[in-house]
């Protein structure tokens, strides 16, 4: 099945969720949400054609199941959906992916990353084109035929695909993303204990370098647990080079 074909599930219809669903243009496109406030935006959006609140009410059949739940609940829900789904492909977006080493992961599932996103949160601050001209990395390892079904599925929303090993990944991105958000939020903690009226005397190059802390830090915290020893790594180089 092409993507146009393609009933899909979306597992988690916050800022990310309801942006894949914006961007896939499907009218056979369901969700799995039990946040009731997000629940009464995406009644509002029109968007989906089915709303669950839990995988037991899921009573259709699905080819494709995205898990954009917080990160902490990912891999039980890739579990139970390989479990219910065994003929659906099934991916995350996670963006640390330290948690699925060494979990005997189902042969439906392949993990992806799509590097974007947005401090905003919530299904009405979704972009349609999020993806487009963005990279989405997938996790090596996985079947073929799930391969090309997941690069058709995130090219079709505009975005380009490669592929890396778990490991490389995660460091990868423990520089490029991880790092940058764990200095800002605890810069910004810093300038908060300081007495400075950082709001008043600073300039734009410190709202640049504190933009990222404005980003839900819940989130954060649970991709700077699981991705730790790379992010340790980084802060001794830095200690190294600040000696």
């Amino acid at each position: 099945k092409n993507q146009m074909t393609k009933k899909t599930l979306i597992v988690g219809s916050g800022f990310m969720g309801t942006s894949i669903a914006l961007a896939s243009k499907s009218d056979d496109i369901s969700c799995v949400e039990k946040d009731s406030d997000y629940l009464d935006a995406l009644k509002n959006l029109n968007l989906y054609k089915n709303l669950y609140k839990d995988i037991n009410e899921v009573n259709e059949d699905f080819d494709l199941i995205i898990i954009c739940s917080r990160q902490k609940q990912t891999l039980d829900h890739i579990f139970n959906f390989s479990k219910k789904f065994p003929t659906a492909v099934i991916t995350d977006i996670s963006s640390s992916k330290e948690f699925l080493i060494d979990k005997n992961l189902p042969r439906n599932f392949i993990s992806s990353h799509p590097i974007c996103g947005s401090h905003k949160t919530g299904p009405k601050n979704a972009e349609i084109n999020l993806f487009r001209n963005k990279e989405v990395i997938l996790i090596k390892g996985a079947k073929q035929e799930l391969v090309d079904s997941i690069k058709q599925f995130w090219e079709f929303l505009g975005a380009r695909t490669t592929e890396l090993n778990l490991d490389e990944h995660n460091r990868i991105y423990a520089y490029l993303s991880h790092f940058p958000h764990y200095l800002s939020f605890i810069y910004r903690e810093i300038l908060e204990e300081s007495n400075i009226d950082f709001d008043k005397y600073s300039g734009e190059s410190l709202k640049e370098i504190l933009r990222l802390s404005d980003s839900d830090k819940n989130l954060w915290d649970e991709i700077f647990s699981d991705n730790k020893s790379n992010i340790d790594s980084l802060k001794e180089k830095i200690k190294k080079k600040l000696s």
